[in-house]
């Protein structure tokens, strides 16, 4: 199948906050909207509704699903704890590459990051509401086309932008 050109909105690690996924669901609405997990939510809480989404190592509804595929925009997602992502992305590459995805989305070590790894491009969005990392706690948007990815603050402000074919 041909990969469709997309806009996919990445959110992930907000933990009970309420509002923020929202938000940012509300100002950068993609064609795709993915939560990367630990939500903290029920499945089919009013700010979820509008995401694809999966479960995190402190979600408790069992609806969620471990992971997800987009095959027309070529994503692969899930939370990354059954990964091991915290020491690597060589496994979620691997796994990404079993459904022939071009891009491997991940959340759980709240660090916002966008690598090449053999091939796939595995992008961290950060955690909405408590970042361990270099940026403040943030969310990202994908654009297939042009094959960048920005990263947002909570003020939906552009902190970082990376050209994925650069990497």
């Amino acid at each position: 199948m041909e990969m469709m050109a997309m806009r996919i909105l990445i959110v992930s690690d907000n933990h009970g906050e309420k509002g923020v996924v929202y938000e940012a669901y509300g100002r950068n609405a993609g064609d795709l909207n993915i939560h990367l997990g630990d939500s903290e939510f029920n499945y089919d809480d009013t700010e979820m509704v509008h995401f694809e989404r999966v479960r995190g190592n402190v979600d408790t509804d069992s609806r969620y699903p471990i992971e997800g595929h987009h095959e027309t925009s070529g994503v692969f997602y899930t939370h990354g704890h059954y990964y091991d992502v915290k020491k690597g992305r060589e496994v979620l590459a691997d796994r990404a590459r079993e459904y022939d995805a071009t891009y491997a989305f991940y959340g759980h070590s709240h660090v916002a990051k966008a690598e090449d790894v053999g091939g796939v491009f595995c992008i961290n969005p950060g955690s909405i509401s408590n970042s361990k990392g270099e940026l403040v706690e943030a969310y990202a948007v994908l654009d297939t086309s042009s094959n960048v990815g920005t990263f947002l603050d909570r003020e939906h402000e552009v902190i970082k932008e990376v050209d994925l074919d650069t990497l």
